[in-house]
């Protein structure tokens, strides 16, 4: 009998102690592309001193955002940017407002080619978005802009 508690026991032991060596990776976030096209319509700069483009001079925009065929309306943008480098770049924050929630991203645009920014969040349907928003130029005037959002949201 008391053989058979030993083994009872030394079995609980082990038991317990492979309670916490399962498999304890994350499930891999969900990646989903979202494709929208914007209207630079408002964009405003605030020239600040020295006259001209220099740097800390803001750009502010509340734009228009259209679906992936740049047909139809979706939803509207609002946002800034700091000259950071004349002639060159601003660093910027904005949201982007959708049907389903809205994305924040943070990062460089460049007055001549296309950039990549940070998206820092987001809410509803985008609670806890991460993710990188490619930014192309549709025209050289820089009326029109391709957002292209990578969100990675958690399973």
């Amino acid at each position: 009998m008391r053989e058979v508690l030993k083994r009872i026991g030394v079995g609980l032991v082990l038991g317990a102690a492979l309670v916490g060596c399962g498999d304890d990776e994350e499930p891999a976030p969900v990646i989903r592309t979202i494709r929208v096209v914007e209207h630079a319509d408002t964009d405003a700069t605030t020239d600040n001193a020295p006259a001209g483009d220099s740097v800390g001079d803001i750009l502010t925009f509340a734009n228009p955002v259209f679906d992936e065929g740049n047909t139809r309306q979706v939803g509207t943008n609002q946002g800034y940017c700091i000259r950071v480098v004349v002639g060159q770049a601003y660093e910027c924050f904005w949201t982007t407002f959708l049907e389903e929630g809205q994305l924040t991203v943070e990062g460089p645009f460049y007055d001549a080619k296309g950039s990549t920014l940070a998206i820092t969040g987001g809410t509803k349907a985008f609670n806890g978005a991460r993710g990188q928003m490619q930014l192309e130029f549709r025209n050289p005037q820089g009326t029109e802009f391709d957002f292209i959002y990578q969100v990675l949201l958690d399973p």
